[in-house]
């Protein structure tokens, strides 16, 4: 499975396999416990603290992005954007959407050729969703 976050796609392969690598630090009972409120949640205080969290730590990244999906199914893209002026993890805006698999499929693609650009991700991805999942904060 692909997930856009921000302006990095990652490939999550499989999301039980990956959710059980003991790199997230809760039971895997406890997965099925978490409410999108508190992943909204998650996702901002990470962003809070790292603006560019995709890039600077792919890894944690990686595995919120699985939680996203096991949790929220339909999500499989994020905008996370801390403003300069933001206080707190309160004022970090999120956009949850569902892309179709050929645009981020595309995406990937570019990714990898090392050519995607946040340009592209804003006006293939964002300019066009009409369905977002509004985050329950």
């Amino acid at each position: 499975m692909l997930f856009l976050f921000n302006d990095v796609v990652f490939d999550l392969g499989d999301l039980s396999t990956l959710l059980r690598d003991g790199t997230i630090p809760l039971p895997v009972s406890q997965f099925e416990t978490i409410t999108p409120a508190h992943l909204t949640q998650l996702v901002r205080e990470a962003v809070f603290v790292d603006p560019n969290i995709a890039q600077t730590k792919p890894d944690q990244c990686q595995h919120l992005c699985a939680l996203i999906a096991y949790r929220a199914p339909g999500a499989n893209a994020l905008l996370a954007v801390r403003h300069d002026g933001a206080n707190g993890p309160e004022d970090v805006g999120l956009r949850f959407a569902n892309v179709p698999i050929t645009t981020i499929a595309y995406l990937w693609r570019r990714q990898n050729e090392e050519h995607l650009t946040a340009h592209e991700i804003n006006s293939e991805v964002w300019a066009n969703v009409t369905g977002t999942l509004h985050s329950a904060h």
